[in-house]
């Protein structure tokens, strides 16, 4: 009777262990990348593709995840800025706008549709309960 205590906290240990020393895969990466560094809805002008993770280890309770990917651009920065012009708002809106573009054409540059943009870098995550995130502080920057 005594030795089932001892059985179960080492099992249970092991599970609680087990949870915490996830990773998230490949494809979760893909998809949070995307989300951070590209537009979502309409107004998306890019997408991640041919993700690899090349290392991956856990500092100060986050996840890092060390990857290679290429960012692939579905619309060039002048169709970004058209369609950022046909955008109801006012003055400031149109201020914010024309931030975001100028940002995006000294990052990126004079993209075009179709150009690929080999990259590397490390991306910081969070494990929360619904599930992972790019610990935006120290996370992924384009």
């Amino acid at each position: 009777m005594k030795r089932w205590p001892r059985l179960i906290l080492p099992l249970l240990l092991a599970g609680l262990l087990s949870a915490c020393a996830s990773k998230p895969s490949e494809q979760e990466l893909q998809t949070l990348l995307a989300q951070t560094l590209c537009a979502e809805g309409p107004q998306s002008f890019c997408k991640v593709e041919n993700l690899h993770k090349q290392n991956g280890y856990w500092k100060d309770g986050h996840y890092v995840a060390e990857v290679r990917y290429e960012l692939v651009f579905t619309k060039g920065l002048r169709d970004v800025a058209i369609e950022a012009e046909r955008q109801p708002g006012g003055p400031l809106d149109k201020l914010t706008q024309g931030l975001g573009l100028m940002t995006l054409g000294l990052l990126y540059g004079d993209f075009k549709a179709g150009d690929r943009l080999p990259r590397e870098q490390a991306v910081t995550l969070l494990k929360t309960e619904q599930g992972w995130r790019i610990d935006k502080e120290k996370g992924a920057t384009p």
